[in-house]
């Protein structure tokens, strides 16, 4: 889930294509709305909800989403993925609502100054758990996402080969996405003036599911953006850099 669309790194080929995107939080009641409908759907059986972004820190009302998804997820896991800039800023009102609703913190460690020591010092102080998302000892590199804007790839052979679908399901406005390129393609569309189009069979909305085995059946199934998904050329650059916002980062080329 996104607390924040956009972001305080540029990284070259995000694969939410944040530094692509305008800013923008999530409204806090349509949240609770769909928490709540969530939570019925499945009768709280999510193992774990991922709060990030973007740098979901950009959002000045973090605090308070982390109580309506602790509200109606008391049994659930909740971590909170950030690239720890802002860490450092935060106030006391937000350690005390990471412990008192029970959050994880998992920064991703990239090649920038942040004072972790500092970091390790709070979590302890607050009792919440820190761990690094991919491995304290390792920075982030960056990968390269490729996509084919005609769209003629076989959208089976897309959905088996992804790393994403089934592990980084995404959860926006109400409706459940396989992976986080879909729900954010808008962001490319409009940067690059490109047409790679979602349709109503791309997701599945959470008020019109009947029941989480409904919901469950959706994600384990390609969908039809799934032809636009090289998934067989995404590969990792082997260091981490900047974006230059341009089009050739998601080509083959």
């Amino acid at each position: 889930m996104h607390l924040a669309e956009h972001c305080n790194l540029n990284c070259f080929s995000c694969n939410h294509f944040s530094q692509l995107a305008p800013k923008g939080f999530p409204d806090l009641n349509k949240f609770e709305k769909d928490m709540e409908q969530l939570s019925i759907l499945t009768k709280g059986m999510i193992a774990r909800f991922h709060l990030m972004g973007g740098e979901p820190l950009l959002n000045p009302n973090c605090k308070d989403f982390f109580a309506i998804a602790r509200k109606y997820f008391p049994d659930s896991a909740i971590w909170l993925i950030t690239n720890g800039i802002l860490l450092e800023k935060q106030s006391k009102d937000f350690w005390e609502s990471c412990k008192e609703n029970k959050i994880e913190l998992h920064p991703t460690k990239y090649p920038i100054k942040v004072d972790w020591e500092f970091v390790e010092s709070q979590c302890k102080e607050y009792g919440i758990p820190l761990i690094f998302y991919d491995n304290s000892q390792i920075q982030k590199t960056s990968y390269k996402t490729i996509l084919e804007p005609q769209g003629n790839l076989d959208c089976f052979h897309s959905f088996i080969g992804c790393h994403q679908a089934n592990n980084c399901t995404h959860f926006k406005n109400g409706k459940i996405y396989p992976c986080s390129v879909a729900p954010n393609i808008h962001y490319f569309n409009s940067a690059f003036n490109q047409n790679l189009p979602i349709t109503p069979l791309d997701s599945i909305d959470i008020y019109k599911a009947k029941d989480y085995n409904e919901i469950l059946q959706f994600l384990a199934k390609p969908i039809p953006f799934c032809r636009f998904c090289n998934l067989a050329k995404w590969k990792s650059i082997g260091e981490w850099k900047t974006s230059k916002k341009d089009i050739s980062e998601y080509l083959e080329l």
